[in-house]
């Protein structure tokens, strides 16, 4: 971030063609001239799986070559009174769920809704947004479009039109995100325009960040010597450096020390697809250490590590291998601009008071070098890159091309297509050698996975008491048309497959938006749920039946009697995933399960939507002359349309007096209005 203040950095020891391990001594720096009046920017994001992080992230750096004092924080971390101080206001937020805002958003829209607060209250905000959302979803992106009509009725002035992404196209929501910063930049410019003489900061100019690393100090109890309280102790040998890694092939079995995390012994991770079956999808049967309550729809999070021949292999790109195990620490390079919130530490979500903080450490525990690159990444690596000769020169130039989002059509060929890594992208630019201070400036942080929990009634505790939390997971390994030297991995389900039985792993818990209680019990459902989106359907029928009986509600034997679930999979014999639960539960409390197989022998080809209007009658009484809810999980995309699409034709087709299309496709969206249709897709 560059403040006015602040030193901002004109030219690298890289550009010149020089390598100097002490970057503080090569890189030169010029004063920025002070603004007359205080020019801040304030960005905040509330996000679920990072991607609205992501695009925070992206927008600071746009608001910081603006001149803007520019601070980036999620929702929950900022009071009202924060938001009224900022020269300028911009928001980044998810949709998740049924519409509803990210857990790191909920607090602060409670405020918003707030009663108490009179219409002008905001009256002095400036704000712009962009919504990351899923038009697979009935609901897209209402959360960012609640946002904003809740900060205009409050007086707030909205200086740029809101943008909005689509997870569903193409290029997903940074289709729309390349085309809405340049409107911004254009309406920050026009609205805040620069003092007479200055400039943008130019893209090729890097910014110092208000955050970078530094070589810890040793002391003689063999400690580092943090003055600022931020760097962890360090574990030392005779030589002062940091311990050496062994010979190891998996991840650490260290615990990932996540705040607010649970720890959990693993008792099992079975393949339970049929050996043959293209698809490893097995389960991860988990016992907590603390009491956990939850119910159907709750996930875990699951915190990945990269392997270590991947984490040597970038150390050896980046001619680390002098720095990779030396104690390092994490400080501040400027003050925090008065009146605003504070810019936290990037790794405040993480308690580091006895990790041997090291640059292995970052790579083997928090940096994402086995993600597929974003653009923002090529835009950092060209700060670093030389022009001295001719290789240099063409990376460079080549950088630049994928960075420029005019380009984009670059970038999908070269990342996204052949699902190309950051480690491999470094083996393409070998004269790009990132300073390791500035890490966490240029690689992506890796980011929980999560996974919805497949445990619910009885299976929630074991006969000790203990909390059982059990995940049904998919491994992720496609293949690549492009690259096939090397196998394509999950990040997460990659990691998840070393995971052993008596091992012990931190994860996050959180309840999920399916919100499931107990007074519905006698009111139907039908759970739709192909593939391993059949694990919150399988929670909660477990905890539907468990209610049941502890309510004493529906006859005995017949419990379940109303409940349809719609299970789709490639074949009955290759993963018909808990097969023998389903038929007890049919058999004992009557639970109708209709099954479609796309690549059964014995079967013609059927798929969800395909069974949902064989059994419309079924489905019709379900949910119109029993009002009964709608859950729908498993993977975005075509799925969740076929599914809508086939519960209007059933409407359509068993309505009284032949309901009209329209009428059926509005009685789904008074259904998904009042909490009775809902969709938890991936």
């Amino acid at each position: 971030m560059v403040g006015r203040w602040q030193v901002q950095t004109t030219k690298s020891s890289y550009q010149q063609g020089h390598r100097n391990d002490d970057i503080d001594s090569t890189w030169k720096y010029h004063g920025v001239q002070p603004q007359l009046k205080p020019r801040t920017a304030l960005i905040l994001y509330g996000s679920e799986t990072g991607n609205a992080q992501d695009v925070a992230d992206e927008i600071g750096d746009l608001t910081a070559r603006l001149h803007f004092d520019t601070t980036v924080l999620d929702f929950d971390s900022v009071s009202l009174r924060d938001i009224v101080k900022p020269t300028v206001l911009i928001f980044a937020v998810s949709t998740t769920g049924q519409g509803e805002f990210p857990q790191n958003a909920r607090r602060f829209w409670k405020t918003l809704l707030s009663s108490g607060l009179k219409v002008g209250v905001l009256r002095k905000v400036k704000f712009a947004s962009f919504g990351l959302g899923d038009s697979s979803y009935p609901r897209f992106n209402v959360a960012h479009r609640m946002l904003h009509g809740r900060l205009v009725h409050l007086g707030a002035q909205a200086f740029c039109d809101r943008g909005e992404g689509n997870e569903q196209h193409p290029e997903g929501h940074s289709a729309t995100l390349r085309t809405w910063t340049v409107a911004l930049k254009e309406k920050l410019l026009e609205v805040f325009p620069l003092d007479e003489g200055a400039q943008p900061i130019a893209d090729d100019v890097f910014i110092e960040p208000r955050w970078k690393f530094e070589h810890a100090l040793v002391g003689a109890n063999g400690n580092g010597n943090h003055s600022n309280g931020v760097s962890p102790l360090i574990a030392q040998n005779d030589s002062g450096h940091s311990k050496e890694p062994s010979n190891r092939t998996s991840p650490s079995n260290d615990l990932l020390p996540v705040k607010a995390s649970y720890t959990a012994d693993i008792l099992r991770n079975d393949r339970i697809t049929a050996s043959e079956h293209f698809q490893d999808v097995r389960v991860l049967d988990l016992r907590l250490k603390q009491p956990y309550l939850y119910n159907p729809g709750a996930v875990a999070v699951v915190h990945p590590k990269n392997f270590p021949q991947d984490v040597q292999e970038f150390i050896d790109l980046m001619s680390w291998q002098d720095v990779a195990d030396k104690p390092i620490k994490l400080i501040r390079t400027a003050e925090d601009t008065p009146g605003t919130p504070p810019s936290p530490s990037p790794l405040r979500h993480l308690e580091l008071a006895s990790i041997n903080l090291t640059i292995r450490w970052l790579l083997e525990n928090v940096l994402d070098i086995m993600s597929i690159p974003r653009r923002s990444f090529f835009a950092s690596l060209a700060h670093f890159a030389g022009t001295a000769t001719e290789d240099e020169a063409y990376q460079k130039e080549r950088l630049l091309e994928l960075a420029n989002p005019e380009l984009i059509d670059e970038l999908w060929d070269y990342t996204t297509r052949p699902k190309r890594t950051i480690v491999e992208v470094m083996m393409d630019f070998t004269t790009i050698k990132i300073p390791w201070q500035y890490v966490l400036n240029v690689l992506p942080m890796m980011k929980g996975r999560q996974f919805s929990i497949a445990s619910g009634g009885k299976l929630k505790s074991d006969d000790e008491g203990s909390t059982k939390v059990q995940l049904l997971v998919a491994i992720a390994d496609p293949p690549s048309p492009i690259i096939k030297w090397r196998r394509r991995h999950g990040v997460c389900t990659r990691y998840i497959i070393t995971l052993e039985a008596g091992q012990q792993i931190n994860i996050g818990l959180q309840q999920g938006y399916l919100d499931v209680k107990p007074s519905e019990v006698e009111t139907p459902v039908m759970m739709i749920g192909p593939g391993t989106g059949l694990a919150p359907m399988r929670a909660m029928t477990w905890q539907r039946l468990a209610w049941a009986q502890e309510l004493g509600v529906r006859q005995e034997g017949r419990k379940l009697e109303d409940d349809i679930l719609i299970f789709g999979c490639r074949s009955e014999e290759a993963d018909f995933f808990f097969k023998h639960e389903w038929d007890q539960l049919a058999k004992d409390e009557r639970l109708n399960i209709f099954t479609a197989f796309s690549r059964d022998k014995a079967n013609p080809r059927k798929y969800v939507q395909d069974r949902i209007r064989d059994e419309g009658e079924a489905v019709y009484r379900a949910l119109v002359e029993k009002q009964g809810k709608v859950y729908v999980s498993g993977s975005s995309g075509s799925m969740p349309k076929g599914v809508r699409e086939a519960l209007v034709d059933v409407l359509v087709k068993y309505g009284r007096e032949g309901m009209p299309r329209e009428g059926a496709e509005g009685y789904l969206d008074d259904m998904e209005k009042a909490g009775r249709y809902k969709q938890e897709t991936w």
